[in-house]
């Protein structure tokens, strides 16, 4: 397949002939977030904990996301790409709604007829699939901001979506404390999270028009089928050297787990020097239309993926864990309520602060408020390791949200005014996402560091160690993005 020279231009889209409005834009990114949060914070952690027991409960749960990482990793860019070949969005929208739900429903009969490794297994199997139809959905959803979006509201778009982010999760979390006072069976919050993602989906696709894209000839399917093979052909091969490698070499996993941040650092420094170096460029490459790594040799788009990579790193360090924290660390005699609660502060902070965020990134632009943000979120993480108390805590996750809301609010503003080309923005928007999604792959070097930690820390008089560098790990990731953030040189 091969572009036209115009196609290949950073010139944005016309402003769309009907005013779309902002609400029904970002509705199903209120939906996929109430699904992640309840999903990701309260049912796998305790789900995991049911099938595996308590000494292998932050081994299996990294497990768990890391690979369901993998698919979030490989996928979007080939949605993505696919979608700009055969010229649809909505259509994508649509069939990973479906997928997802059948994955929730396979996850949610694990859950509640079987136990012990077999059941954990099915569950994962399920998850996979949750995976698979999410990654299908917003990957060319992704791409609706900047073809539909003026540049000069992009701000105040991604603001609006900041907020329905954070409405949806604060929603989850109100209803995940809710259901744990009343002592109602999880498989509620699994029937509820299909309604409100299939519900929010349909606000979308009824009130947002197919963008006015021309499809591509060739065969998109033979094309899309033999990509996925290859991606999985090595992604067995590299998982099966890891799990090799993890059996014949002593402490492997606990060596993987100390290595992510020198690979962070090492990505960050030849990042830096290819810049200076002058190997980036402002301007896409001409290729960019058939090579897709060529993306990265465009300046602006490898620093906003650098660091939104790094912001992710820090909150997946974390998040994953964050009900074992209130248990292990605040003494909390009910973790997912007391969690539910935490997540209520910090959403409620998000809230605030994404309502302002985006509209005054318009003004003052984006990076001012990204470098208040990120050092909130950095403090805050550092300061919640030496919380006296749960009520502490909880002032301490308001703080979080602040910084959050403010981050979020102007993230996808950031991402939209920092890709190369309109030819290709579902490919490339996919791309931007495996920035959120590839750090999820650190939930296993990190559940089993937290473990590492905390078994050492007991007798070594340290204890809670685990938490300590996982919390530490967050800290330095925020704080590293807010500062290589300076370097996208195209956007203010």
């Amino acid at each position: 397949m091969r572009y036209s020279a115009h196609m290949t231009t950073t010139t944005p889209f016309p402003s769309p002939p009907l005013r779309i409005s902002p609400w029904a834009l970002s509705s199903f990114w209120s939906g996929s977030a109430f699904h992640w949060l309840l999903l990701l914070l309260i049912l796998l952690p305790a789900d995991v904990l049911k099938f595996v027991g308590e000494d292998r409960k932050g081994t299996f749960m990294g497990l768990v996301v890391g690979i369901g990482a993998v698919m979030a990793l490989v996928l979007p860019p080939l949605i993505g790409t696919l979608s700009d070949r055969v010229g649809k969005r909505l259509a994508f929208l649509r069939w990973g709604v479906a997928i997802n739900v059948v994955g929730l429903a396979v996850m949610l009969f694990a859950s509640q007829a079987l136990g012990g490794l077999g059941g954990f297994w099915v569950y994962l199997l399920g998850y996979l699939f949750v995976q698979a139809g999410n990654n299908t959905a917003t990957s060319p959803y992704s791409a609706l901001i900047p073809e539909l979006v003026p540049q000069q509201d992009r701000g105040r778009y991604s603001g609006v979506m900041g907020q329905l982010q954070a409405i949806g999760q604060l929603v989850g979390a109100l209803l995940a404390f809710g259901l744990g006072q009343l002592g109602l069976p999880s498989a509620v919050s699994y029937v509820l999270i299909g309604v409100v993602l299939v519900g929010s989906a349909a606000i979308t696709l009824r009130q947002v028009p197919e963008p006015p894209l021309t499809p591509q000839p060739g065969n998109h399917a033979r094309w899309f089928l033999g990509s996925v093979g290859r991606a999985a052909a090595v992604v067995a091969v590299l998982g099966g050297a890891y799990l090799l490698l993890a059996q014949a070499v002593p402490g492997f996993s606990l060596w993987m787990a100390f290595a992510l941040p020198v690979l962070v650092v090492v990505a960050v420094v030849v990042a830096g020097v290819l810049d200076r170096r002058g190997t980036l460029s402002m301007t896409p490459h001409p290729m960019i239309g058939e090579r897709l790594m060529t993306v990265f040799l465009y300046q602006p788009f490898l620093w906003v993926f650098i660091t939104r990579m790094l912001f992710s790193l820090g909150q997946y360090s974390v998040q994953p864990f964050l009900q074992y924290y209130t248990g292990d660390v605040l003494g909390q005699k009910h973790p997912g309520t007391a969690t539910s609660i935490m997540l209520a502060c910090i959403i409620v902070g998000s809230i605030v602060s994404a309502i302002v965020g985006g509209r005054l990134s318009d003004r003052v632009g984006r990076k001012p408020i990204i470098y208040v943000a990120g050092t909130v979120m950095a403090a805050a993480a550092l300061s919640l390791l030496f919380a006296p108390n749960f009520v502490a805590a909880l002032a301490l996750a308001l703080a979080f949200g602040l910084g959050y809301g403010a981050f979020v609010s102007v993230d996808w503003a950031l991402g939209s005014d920092a890709m190369p080309s309109r030819a290709t923005y579902a490919r490339d928007m996919g791309l931007w996402h495996v920035a959120f999604v590839a750090p999820q792959l650190s939930s296993a070097p990190q559940g089993f560091l937290l473990d590492w930690g905390n078994a050492y820390g007991r007798t070594h008089d340290f204890l809670n160690m685990g938490y300590f560098i996982v919390f530490g790990i967050a800290a330095a990731c925020f704080l590293l993005g807010v500062i290589l953030v300076r370097n996208i040189r195209s956007v203010r």
